[in-house]
């Protein structure tokens, strides 16, 4: 029996696994309470970012990709582009399909959300320690490897 298939090495990885969700949950929370560009919602601006990321792209992949049917992103997206967010162009490849992509207002919007995001998280950063700041940069190599992972994980369902 190796070290990792011991039975308290698996309580351990349970232990972690619940803790890391309750933590991804309470900072989930708080950043959709950060203060946001007039128009933008947390659901908005992540399908605002989905679409300036990987736009243009349809309603369809947009949905997949936010977890939502796609009538809910429809309505999303009939509001995005109601505030001038995001554009709606006929998709080439498909006769009846539509795709949607960011405008200059759109972009400039997702940029603003971003900056006022990271100069929150760059706030409160700077009341840490530097042992806490050289554990939180280890956080992120971590918490990378473990969304790579993760990704695989749901390739092979």
């Amino acid at each position: 029996m190796t070290a990792d298939e011991r039975p308290g090495n698996a309580d351990a990885r349970s232990e972690i696994a619940a803790l890391l969700q309750a933590q991804f949950a309470r900072l989930t929370r708080q950043l959709r309470t950060m203060e946001l560009p007039h128009g933008i919602t947390p659901e908005r601006l992540s399908a605002l970012s989905v679409i300036e990321k990987r736009g243009p792209i349809s309603v369809t992949a947009l949905a997949d990709n936010e977890m939502v049917r796609p009538a809910t992103m429809s309505r999303m997206v009939s509001a995005l582009v109601q505030e001038g967010f995001v554009k709606r162009s006929d998709d080439k490849t498909d006769g009846r399909g539509v795709l949607v992509s960011t405008t200059s207002k759109g972009r400039r919007t997702f940029q603003r959300a971003q900056e006022l995001r990271l100069q929150h998280f760059a706030d409160v950063l700077s009341s840490l320690g530097d042992d806490q700041l050289a554990a939180m940069r280890s956080l992120t190599t971590a918490l990378d490897r473990l969304t790579v992972l993760l990704e695989r994980n749901a390739d092979q369902d």
